[in-house]
């Protein structure tokens, strides 16, 4: 029986007088009806559930989805996911503001996870959030359309974020000659070998220079030369720039190219792979810009 459910009665058959206890009939009678009244408990509890969006059935969500003009995806949404959408449709209501839309971005991606800019001069709204979670992309895009004034454009820029480690170790190697001036025979022994090493400088105490960290964010720069999109989809159009240690790449993915995105790579010259991600992107009919971001640091 489900947790949240209660028993009607204990045991029927103890209600019964002492003497019928004992009739087998008066057994199978009481145990038949006791699995009716745990049937009936368990419908009262769902009764109370369905009060509450959090917690409805999924006969009640795919009626309120009816209502909402919802059409769900079962092979994609699980019963949260609807729950949550019917209640972010019907907690939509304005005024509707910048504080109102990080607000819905915490509820909907989550806090922390996401990042907004607003292109003033271009009427052009970006929200960045990680590629590898895009299941509420498109319940994102629905709210945004429902909140934003007709003439800003928004843009869901998916995120791929990497990095690249650099560590330093130093260490002093104690050596010994095994040669005199005039009495070494030829392969006899080695010229030299070492006797102990210590390390003087851990990998864990920063000394790296920021030179170095942009120079190695420069060289993989220079290193990418074009994006794979779904194993076959060859993007080599992209922006790249190098802000001190951070490479950021940017990049169109049209709608007539592919309705999702699953898996992407970054190539060097030659076709080789550099990184690889698997994502998931829904391609709106205006396409999609992705980005990446790969950071440069000292670390482990």
């Amino acid at each position: 029986m489900d947790k949240r459910s209660f028993d009607l009665d204990v045991n029927l058959l103890e209600q019964l007088p002492p003497w019928y206890r004992k009739v087998l009939d008066y057994q199978e009678i009481c145990q038949t009806e006791q699995a009716a009244f745990d049937a009936l408990a368990l419908e009262i509890v769902c009764v109370a559930d369905n009060f509450f969006l959090q917690t409805m059935d999924s006969a009640t969500v795919s009626g309120w989805e009816s209502i909402l003009h919802i059409t769900p995806d079962p092979t994609m949404e699980d019963l949260a996911f609807r729950r949550f959408r019917i209640l972010n449709r019907i907690s939509s209501r304005p005024p509707f503001t910048m504080a109102f839309l990080a607000k819905k971005l915490d509820e909907i991606i989550g806090a922390g996870n996401w990042t907004v800019h607003m292109d003033y001069p271009h009427y052009t709204l970006y929200v960045e959030s990680s590629a590898e979670d895009q299941l509420y992309a498109g319940e994102l895009a629905v709210t945004i359309g429902a909140i934003k004034p007709a003439h800003i454009v928004y843009i869901n820029t998916p995120l791929i974020d990497a990095a690249i480690n650099l560590s330093e170790e130093i260490a002093g190697v104690e050596t010994r000659w095994n040669y005199r001036l005039g009495s070494w025979a030829l392969s006899s022994a080695p010229f030299r070998f070492k006797l102990n090493e210590e390390v003087v400088k851990m990998p864990q105490t920063p000394s790296i220079q920021s030179e170095l960290l942009s120079g190695v964010a420069v060289f993989t720069s220079d290193d990418v030369a074009s994006a794979r999109i779904n194993g076959s989809i060859i993007v080599s159009n992209m922006k790249k720039s190098v802000t001190e240690n951070l490479l950021t790449i940017t990049y169109d993915v049209l709608a007539f190219q592919t309705t999702e995105v699953t898996s992407v790579e970054l190539l060097n010259a030659e076709g080789v792979p550099l990184t690889a991600s698997a994502v998931y992107v829904p391609v709106g009919n205006d396409g999609i810009l992705m980005k990446h971001t790969i950071t440069v640091k000292e670390g482990n």
